[in-house]
């Protein structure tokens, strides 16, 4: 059985949206404190989810994919 899952780079200043992250159904892979980004990896379907909640928590700047993904491989 093959997830469908993403790589996703969120951009962010402050400390609320990793607190946010963590209690989101998302697995939080690396956190970078000084250039303000953090690495997750979660469901193809809930970006738009993701968006929507991370949109209004204090500090939160951006999402996008991962440049670092491979969509040829699948776990």
């Amino acid at each position: 059985m093959y997830a469908n899952r993403m790589s996703y780079v969120v951009f962010y200043q402050g400390k609320h949206v990793i607190e946010k992250l963590r209690s989101l159904p998302v697995d939080v892979a690396y956190v970078s404190e000084k250039q303000g980004y953090a690495v997750v990896y979660g469901d193809k379907d809930i970006e738009a989810n993701l968006k929507k909640q991370l949109k209004d928590v204090k500090g939160f700047k951006h999402i996008g994919p991962s440049q670092l993904f491979d969509p040829n491989v699948n776990f």
